[in-house]
């Protein structure tokens, strides 16, 4: 979960319209080996330690996405779901393939990322716009509304340190829903915070939603990807296994996690 991440769509063969996403052969793993130059002995010898070299997290992955889609990714945890939202949010690169997102891209990943912890909620609304290309008119413009739905009150001029974690998911939140975004990338948020504030979240996506906006959800939970979903990709070891209706993704998901726990003997 984050503080969300403005990045300004890749170029592509075939333009996008503002909101389409495209994955085309994506490819990305990542290297899981101790680094044993960090130590004075592996200074000497540049030597790595024994291990497996590189762990798939996207294996020739294609998907289309069009405009106004709310498409949920799920699936067990090592899946490949965080890594493909920082994908496309510009945050990791591929090592082959491509990852476009037409028009603004907000994203929601991880929880205070880019928020300057001296400065106030109300400092850092202004920080997170400026970053994202919006002037100051345009943030005082949004500010009652951002501050009202971060329901932060007198804390919303306090330093963000202070803050606990469920205040700076408010804050990160109530920034990224008001910044007029063509693509959304969320991953957990709405499983945090209390039932009142999930259903606030979920009534203000769908404004979004309805304004044209794409939404792609990675959760666990599933009532989550029920109510804000109209389609799921279900993703296994870096691989799409499914990609289709709400509820037949969800039991090809519970298929999954049940041979897990059987092949596990739990």
């Amino acid at each position: 979960m984050s503080v969300p991440l403005l990045t300004e769509p890749a170029a592509a063969t075939i333009p996008l319209a503002p909101g389409e996403i495209r994955l085309e052969h994506a490819c990305r793993t990542f290297d899981v080996r101790a680094d044993a130059a960090g130590t004075l002995r592996g200074l000497v010898s540049r030597r790595r330690s024994e291990g497996p070299e590189r762990i798939p997290a996207l294996v020739d992955v294609n998907l289309r996405i069009r405009p106004g889609e709310t498409v949920g990714i799920i699936g067990r945890n090592g899946a490949g779901k965080t890594s493909t939202l920082k994908v496309l949010a510009g945050i990791i690169p591929l090592h082959s393939g491509r990852a476009d997102c037409g028009g603004r891209v907000v994203s929601l990943l991880e929880l205070a990322a880019g928020f300057s912890r001296d400065f106030s909620g109300r400092e850092n609304i202004y920080l997170q716009g400026a970053l994202y290309g919006f002037g100051q008119a345009a943030i005082d413009a949004r500010m009652a509304e951002i501050v009202a739905f971060s329901e932060l009150g007198h804390f919303i001029d306090v330093p963000i340190r202070t803050y606990s974690q469920g205040m700076l998911l408010r804050l990160g939140f109530a920034i990224a829903v008001h910044l007029d975004a063509d693509v959304m990338l969320i991953d957990e948020v709405l499983a945090v915070g209390d039932e009142g504030f999930q259903r606030k979240c979920l009534t203000r996506i769908a404004s979004r939603i309805t304004a044209g906006a794409t939404l792609v959800l990675v959760s666990h939970d599933l009532r989550s990807i029920e109510r804000a979903c109209a389609r799921v990709i279900v993703l296994d070891h870096g691989h799409v296994v499914f990609d289709g209706e709400v509820a037949d993704g969800l039991a090809r998901y519970r298929a999954l996690v049940r041979d897990e726990e059987e092949a596990a003997g739990t």
